[in-house]
């Protein structure tokens, strides 16, 4: 979606480096880069001991690499960050990078409610409820995703000739 529509993205994030007030305020209020002004809507604490730390942020505008940039404009280096929601939507903890979700009708409409689309009355999709069957689908996806990029061919194995 383009940053226009200011959607919530929600972030959890592991910070490697002294995280003061002064910096947890100068985020809150913003700070300077290269492309303008930018600041966390929220963040909030989320556990850690010492200089790795975990914080919850939340972002309206999703500029390229604005999470990662704005912690290093306070000096703090981000050495892990998830998605964790988008909109009023969670994301499953699962879901690997690049994989994607099913959502149901209701998630959809939410979502073209958002670019101002008109929400749509059936669903092309049958959204799977058993759990197991969406995980093995996800794992099946992942291996012939990988199975793809390496051209099917194993290394390290016998010689077939």
């Amino acid at each position: 979606m383009h940053p226009s529509r200011e959607v919530e993205r929600e972030y959890a994030v592991r910070v490697f480096g002294q995280v003061d007030d002064a910096k947890l305020r100068d985020l809150s209020r913003g700070v300077q880069l290269e492309d303008g002004p930018a600041a966390f809507k929220t963040i909030k604490f989320s556990g850690g001991e010492g200089i790795n730390q975990w914080y919850n942020v939340t972002l309206t505008e999703g500029r390229n690499r604005e999470v990662r940039r704005l912690w290093e404009a306070v000096g703090v280096q981000v050495s892990r960050l998830i998605r964790v929601r988008y909109g009023d939507i969670p994301l499953p903890k699962g879901l690997p990078r690049g994989g994607w979700t099913e959502l149901d009708l209701a998630q959809t409409n939410y979502l073209r409610e958002l670019v101002e689309l008109p929400p749509e009355t059936s669903s092309k999709v049958a959204v799977e409820k058993d759990r197991r069957r969406m995980k093995a689908n996800q794992i099946r996806r992942a291996v012939k995703r990988h199975s793809q990029v390496s051209g099917g061919r194993r290394s390290g194995g016998r010689n077939n000739g």
